[in-house]
């Protein structure tokens, strides 16, 4: 599973850091961000940051949270704190989800444009 998401968001959706290590890399909430944004799903992606310190990570959690509510994704501060803590698997979990969902709302036509252009949509 692991290989799989990596390859589907290096290759196919292009986040703009390069994923290595799953909990590391999405523990302060930025690339989860960025990746609903390029599907049209987290307006408010500007307010994101990448600085990493806890009330950072906390905000960038709490940016999440409706849009991850909205597409019916189980969410809580338990989840946070383990990804925020990089526990082995959360992350990984989290996004196998995302990659689901997404790909369901989304065609393949619709992900051969995002890798194309960056965003899917009109926006």
């Amino acid at each position: 599973m692991a290989d799989l998401l990596a390859k589907w968001l290096n290759e196919e959706i292009k986040l703009s850091t390069r994923i290595t290590d799953f909990e590391k890399d999405f523990s302060s909430g930025y690339l989860l961000g960025e990746l609903l944004y390029k599907f049209n799903q987290q307006d408010n992606f500007s307010e994101f940051s990448t600085k990493d310190n806890i009330s950072t990570k906390v905000k960038n959690f709490e940016r999440l949270e409706p849009t991850l509510r909205n597409l019916n994704i189980k969410f809580d501060s338990g989840q946070v704190d383990k990804i925020m803590k990089q526990e082995r698997g959360f992350a990984l979990r989290l996004l196998y989800q995302l990659k689901m969902i997404l790909e369901k709302v989304y065609p393949p036509t619709d992900i051969a444009i995002l890798r194309k252009t960056g965003k899917v949509g009109d926006n």
